[in-house]
């Protein structure tokens, strides 16, 4: 059994057809060097006129995923529900290994996307509609109607040679893939999509390798169709397979290093309603939110055995300026949290090393809960004294800041436990129930296209993502395949 027929068979047992497929930031989301790009494989001219119909109606779809076929399992649910029981087993042998689709838009009902010629020519009683060599089945009348005038809104220009949209529709309509816009992502993510701009869209291809899903791709803040330029070496659609899961803390659930802080945070900060009272209550100007916004910083998620929070916060960053710049501002959060009834207290080990550590407690209507706090760490020159500050937890004493290699070019490395996020009801949105089940998930991001201008600026509109995760069941075992 190859790894793409594991793929298929985890889709169609955990029911990941009726669910939205993998995508990743948030997720972060995230997040290889195995694979050859699709430049350098010429594809068919059959091919070359799937990925052309797949890029003509991507604009009509909100996410679209890629799986290999199995005839020797059962058809896919959502095969039944679009063809029936009989002409969807028949149907699914003829399949073969051949690739097929399932299609999402903002219907929320999934479209089944086939071959025309895998089709017999009596479809009687089937809500389908037919574009360039792909049929698409809805769930009813309804829904095919609303198809055909998605599909007439969308502009019929073709993607450039070497356009990222290309690329990306090239590897649909060969391999394991998915393709996604911010409508999906908003779906899937739920109240993290804000933390997962810089991912809104994306192409990612797909690898499952015995029990570890592999993926590699791009991303970006906008639609992939105006991405106008490329790298030197042309769009990164490519999965390794030959990574080892980092390890990190055993308490963590969650971490994240990250090489700016807007890479999470970019889109609250640029939010008038975040902006005013940042500014009106707590000092925090356009020049301070800007220096903010190009820290680098490491923040983690732990879990708490005992206490009144499941979880607490940490968050450590050599903030410009050091501890002097950021006095006012401090000072003006505490102000704020004693007019709202937060305590202040000390520690209890009160020695020289933790005397400068700021806590607040909650005591109100009988409570006695540590809520959060800050201070500041001095490290061994030349490196940079870093805020470590807690959220429903004590500020960590030690560092566990992480600055990302320059020579790596990472912006953004992200470990997670999702199976013990969920566990303990710290992962809401609808995610796939793939990323729920596993025990870890590894997700590193770095620009795709990198100039003086972009990096003195901080902006940058593509990266690079490449990640993995362990299931928490193992599937079968078996040789490296897309």
């Amino acid at each position: 059994m190859t790894a793409a027929d594991s793929l298929l068979k985890i889709s169609t047992y955990r029911s990941i057809v009726q669910s939205l497929p993998i995508t990743s930031l948030g997720l972060g989301a995230v997040l290889l060097s195995g694979l050859i790009g699709v430049l350098l494989n010429q594809p068919s001219r059959k091919d070359d006129g799937i990925h052309a119909s797949l890029s003509r109606v991507s604009g009509a779809f909100s996410l679209i995923q890629s799986f290999h076929g199995d005839s020797k399992r059962p058809a896919p649910q959502l095969w039944n529900q679009r063809l029936g029981l009989v002409r969807a087993a028949n149907l699914w042998k003829r399949q073969g290994r051949s690739i097929w689709w399932q299609g999402w838009s903002d219907d929320g009902d999934a479209y089944l996307i086939l071959q025309d010629q895998l089709l017999p020519t009596d479809t009687k009683n089937l809500r389908k509609h037919q574009v360039l060599g792909l049929t698409f089945l809805g769930s009813d009348e309804l829904h095919r109607q609303q198809l055909i005038q998605r599909l007439q809104r969308q502009p019929e220009r073709p993607a450039q040679p070497t356009s990222l949209q290309r690329r990306c529709m090239q590897r649909l309509a060969n391999a394991p893939a998915v393709f996604w816009t911010s409508d999906a992502l908003a779906a899937i993510s739920g109240t993290t999509a804000s933390l997962l701009q810089q991912g809104s869209h994306g192409c990612l291809a797909l690898r499952l390798t015995g029990d570890t899903l592999h993926w590699g791709g791009v991303v970006g803040d906008r639609s992939i169709a105006l991405a106008a330029s490329q790298p030197k070496q042309g769009w990164n659609l490519a999965v390794h397979d030959r990574q080892k899961p980092e390890n990190f803390d055993q308490d963590s659930l969650l971490e994240v290093h990250g090489a700016r802080v807007d890479l999470i945070l970019g889109t609250l900060l640029s939010r008038q309603i975040i902006q005013q009272p940042l500014e009106s209550q707590y000092g925090v100007n356009q020049s301070i939110r800007s220096r903010l916004a190009l820290s680098p910083f490491s923040l983690r998620l732990q879990q708490q055995a005992k206490g009144s929070y499941r979880a607490g916060l940490q968050f450590q960053a050599p903030l410009p300026g050091g501890a002097s710049a950021w006095v006012s501002v401090l000072d003006r959060v505490s102000n704020h949290l004693e007019e709202r009834g937060f305590q202040r207290f000390k520690p209890a080990e009160d020695n020289a090393k933790k005397a400068d550590a700021v806590i607040w407690k909650d005591k109100r209507e009988g409570q006695n809960k540590i809520v959060g706090g800050w201070r500041w760490l001095l490290q061994p020159h030349p490196n940079p004294t870093l805020l470590s500050a807690g959220l429903a937890s004590l500020p960590d004493t030690k560092p566990f800041y992480q600055a990302l290699p320059a020579s790596t070019l990472s912006a953004l490395k992200l470990n997670a436990r999702p199976r013990n996020l969920v566990s303990l009801g710290l992962m809401n949105g609808s995610w796939p129930a793939l990323l729920k089940q596993a025990d870890f998930v590894q997700v590193q991001i770095k620009p795709a296209i990198t100039s003086p201008h972009l990096k003195a600026s901080g902006q940058q509109t593509w990266w690079e993502i490449s990640g993995q995760l362990g299931l928490s069941s193992a599937a079968d075992s078996s040789e490296d395949s897309d």
